[in-house]
């Protein structure tokens, strides 16, 4: 057993390899040669979340689906990110599920026209396993855009 100091500063010399370890939390000794067997797993860590991108654009047909919020859990984030703005009268963007299309983001909480990145935050949790849809209006004569959509939805 090791005492305190020494457990401070333990030095393992090998031929022409020396290795010096300076932590007190160390519970083995490091030295040259092969690779030991792998500890046991570990517990698993707290659940986390999960980014689902899909890039879209305006001749996309619509509503575009996106993915399936489990019951219970948290969609705690949406963003939308314009690369090229969307050039027709009236461009519209909305995030949401069949029942309610802008549950996530309401088209005013968005720009399609100017290229940017537009948050909401809808912390919404489905009470059952839920489809998501991006619903884009393009606007009366759009030729162009573009960009990408990012769900926030816990795990």
């Amino acid at each position: 057993m090791l005492t305190a100091e020494q457990q401070a500063v333990a030095i393992v010399e090998a031929p022409r390899v020396q290795h010096i370890v300076v932590d007190r939390s160390v519970g083995g000794v490091v030295a040259a040669g092969q690779q030991g067997p792998a500890g046991a797993t570990g517990p698993a860590g707290p659940p986390g979340a999960a980014a689902v991108e899909i890039a879209f654009a305006y001749g996309d047909a619509t509503p575009v689906a996106l993915t399936t919020a489990t019951a219970g859990k948290l969609v705690y984030g949406v963003d939308i990110h314009i690369r090229t703005a969307f050039d027709g009268s009236g461009a519209a963007l909305t995030v949401g599920d069949a029942g309610d299309t802008a549950r996530l983001m309401a088209a005013n909480e968005n720009d399609p026209t100017a290229v940017g990145s537009y948050t909401t935050t809808p912390a919404y949790a489905y009470g059952s396993d839920t489809g998501l849809t991006l619903s884009i209006t393009p606007g009366a004569g759009a030729s162009q855009g573009a960009g990408v959509l990012v769900l926030y939805i816990q795990q």
